[in-house]
């Protein structure tokens, strides 16, 4: 099923401590057909200049120079009408946040699915659009309580519960792949 109009996506990452994880993000987006990429108070400011930030993106350079850094990530979201936080279901640390306790975690397949389907089955709404923020935490900790409360939904990648630790671009390419299926691929091209 292809979604009309197409959705607008965002991938938000907030605190990103390695300009690496920012290059190899913006690979993985272009890789599924996405170029919205928003960076939120990342420890260096000049992430994107950095060579090998630009050679991480491995031909996603694109996708970086579009990029924009937001100060807060409110300012990220203000366009946004649906905003999912990521994170690991299962808990490998012993100190985790008392919110994290309390957060019902969903597989993005599973989400993105009753999304779609919500979108299609609303004849009412005006605004039939929807524009998406996928928000990613910082590499060592995650979330913060603050900004996962601004979520609709927390999206949990069934990883292995004894060590679910994915690094941040292989969780940007895994939702990114899950998101795309949910909103109909890639057109199909004929190869003689």
């Amino acid at each position: 099923m292809r979604l009309s109009p197409r959705p607008s996506t965002r991938f938000v990452l907030v605190g990103t401590q390695h300009g690496e994880n920012v290059g190899a993000a913006a690979r993985a987006m272009k890789t599924m057909g996405f170029n919205d990429l928003a960076l939120v108070s990342p420890r260096d400011p000049k992430v994107l200049q950095r060579q090998k930030v630009i050679q991480r993106a491995s031909g996603a350079t694109d996708v970086l120079r579009q990029t924009n850094i937001y100060a807060s990530l409110e300012e990220a979201l203000t366009d946004r009408n649906v905003v999912c936080g990521t994170g690991m279901p299962f808990d490998m640390h012993r100190k985790r946040r008392q919110v994290q306790y309390e957060t019902l975690y969903v597989e993005p397949r599973v989400f993105f699915d009753r999304l779609i389907l919500s979108k299609t089955n609303d004849q009412e709404s005006d605004d039939q659009m929807i524009r998406l923020a996928l928000i990613f935490g910082d590499e060592r900790s995650g979330m913060s309580d603050s900004d996962i409360v601004q979520c609709d939904a927390m999206l949990g990648i069934p990883t292995n519960p004894i060590f679910g630790s994915l690094n941040l671009a292989a969780a940007v390419q895994v939702i990114a792949y899950d998101w795309r299926i949910a909103i109909g691929g890639h057109d199909s091209y004929d190869v003689d």
